[in-house]
């Protein structure tokens, strides 16, 4: 079977522990970061999908892997995740959060 895919760092030996070889290469940064947002691409697809059918158990498994993907983008470009966590709580005492559902629909300049 021909996956092609990125893929979590223990899953080859899972299935080789299961009688299977794999087939695996090592990613350089620009291979290695087209594949990290075709999975999230992938991976939000399939959390708007379980969402959608209000499977909120297999959502917040979706949710999971899709913070897997961001934190690996974040160690491709040499963020650490605490200085991320600081520009994220810095934005949300700026701007706020999503708690509130505002839409805006409109702005009018006066």
């Amino acid at each position: 079977m021909i996956c092609n895919k990125l893929v979590r760092d223990k899953i080859p030996k899972i299935y080789e522990a299961d009688g299977k070889t794999c087939i695996t290469e090592n990613l350089q940064a620009e291979a290695y970061a087209e594949k990290l947002i075709e999975l999230l691409d992938a991976e939000l697809k399939d959390f708007k999908d379980a969402f959608n059918m209000e499977d909120d158990e297999q959502a917040v498994k979706k949710i999971a892997d899709i913070v897997e993907v961001l934190y690996a983008v974040l160690d491709l470009i040499g963020v650490p995740k605490d200085s991320f966590e600081k520009i994220r709580l810095a934005k949300n005492s700026k701007f706020g959060g999503y708690k509130d559902g505002v839409l805006l629909k409109e702005i009018i300049n006066n």
